[in-house]
């Protein structure tokens, strides 16, 4: 087993000079980096260091163990066979009791402890190899499918990564810069940005905005859980419709269990000139809908449900059935977990006709977005990101998305 550290100034950099020297077979012990130079720890150059490792071919003769393993950089203890160093015989008085020889030994019994301590030593090699295969293959675990990216490409992985890109879209959207961006030019920002936004917004080309009915309302519910700001999404909504395109709205409200809200809803409606109607059943709110026919918009603010609690889903799933909504908005809060988001809309898809992402001011990268949007053929009508009613709503476009996800300001044209 050969084992060698190598140094450079990138991941990339350092990972080539491994593949280089000891070939793709080669498995990595150790990575970190370090800065070198500098004075009392500043103002040193960053630098990669990579402890990798190759088999060579197993010798017959006795060799040492911890001379074939340097270093522990995952902290774990190898059996102790592995950590055994056969002592040299001149110095018996050094030598564990268990590797004592006799001072004399028959012919036959010298020659059967000789073989003995050659399978013993094949039996550590073999361990030794499959303790370095289980390390490489927590380090594979751990890391993801690694891609060695070229320098001036390096850069923009990084920063997709800031924006919460997960790595199977940064690696899908790079590739698409490698084909159709010539080499010579990846060192050109304005030319990799610009393939890069398209990628992005290839995946984000799914919108649609909420158009009034015609001859009778069309009637939207807004669905999701808890916190994610639907009642002020709703509000944003019906000012919207109301006071800037001066049509005819509605709001009502299956939202019973927060008696402040209902009555903050009951406020703004009155301010807005917008009648409020609470309902408390299902059929309750079939009825309220009837009663608004004349309306252009009718809005149906519903109660936050748990994803996780089949009897609220259940609940829902009841009002929605007597209100037959045109559209049902499922609003989102960007600000949620990546993981968290993707098991809210697994729970909520098969309710859902349109996407709503809300406080996208609240997060630091939109990439969450992008990584749900990838997975789903569900359109996306509106972002919010701000507290301002009725300004901060806007109708989601391709364009905007991808400023939202790349965290180019806050996503305005």
């Amino acid at each position: 087993m050969r084992v060698k550290r190598f140094i450079g100034d990138t991941v990339a950099e350092t990972m080539g000079k491994v593949k280089q020297e000891l070939g793709s077979d080669a498995v990595i012990l150790q990575t970190r980096q370090f800065k070198d130079g500098g004075f009392l720890g500043f103002f040193g150059k960053p630098k990669v260091e990579v402890m990798a490792a190759i088999e060579e071919e197993p010798v017959k003769k006795q060799i040492s163990a911890k001379a074939m393993y340097p270093s522990n950089p995952y902290g774990a203890r190898p059996e102790s066979s592995l950590l055994r160093e056969v002592a040299p015989q001149e110095a018996p008085s050094q030598t564990p009791r268990f590797l004592e020889k006799p001072q004399s030994t028959p012919q036959g019994e010298s020659s059967l402890s000789k073989a003995r301590e050659a399978d013993d030593l094949e039996t550590e090699i073999l361990a030794m190899r499959k303790l370095l295969e289980n390390m490489n293959r927590q380090l594979e675990g751990l890391e993801g499918e690694q891609v060695v990216w070229p320098v001036s490409l390096q850069k923009w992985a990084d920063r997709l990564k800031e924006q919460g890109i997960r790595s199977k879209l940064i690696k899908r959207i790079l590739r698409n810069v490698q084909q159709n961006v010539r080499e010579e030019d990846w060192n050109e920002d304005h030319r990799v940005r610009a393939c890069i936004k398209e990628s992005i917004r290839q995946i984000c080309v799914n919108t649609a905005a909420i158009q009034p009915g015609v001859r009778k309302p069309r009637v939207i519910a807004l669905i999701g859980p808890t916190g994610v700001g639907k009642t002020t999404t709703i509000g944003k909504l019906a000012a919207g419709f109301s006071i800037v395109d001066k049509r005819r709205v509605a709001l009502i409200t299956a939202d019973t269990y927060r008696v402040a809200a209902v009555e903050q809803l009951k406020t703004f409606g009155e301010i807005i000139g917008v009648p409020v109607e609470v309902v408390m059943t299902p059929s309750g709110l079939r009825d309220a809908i009837q009663r608004h026919e004349d309306k252009e918009l009718v809005f149906i603010d519903t109660a936050g449900r748990s994803p996780h609690h089949e009897l609220h889903m259940s609940e829902l799933k009841s009002f929605l059935d007597k209100a037959q909504p045109d559209l049902t908005l499922l609003v989102m809060s960007a600000a949620t977990q990546s993981a968290d988001l993707a098991k809210i809309y697994q729970r909520f898809e098969p309710l859902t006709t349109h996407l709503i992402f809300t406080k996208l001011d609240e997060t630091v990268g939109g990439g969450i977005i992008l990584n749900l949007l990838e997975k789903t053929n569900l359109p996306v009508a509106y972002i919010t990101n701000g507290q301002n009613v009725p300004d901060d709503i806007e109708v989601a476009t391709p364009e905007r998305l991808t400023r939202y996800i790349l965290g180019e300001g806050d996503g305005r044209e």
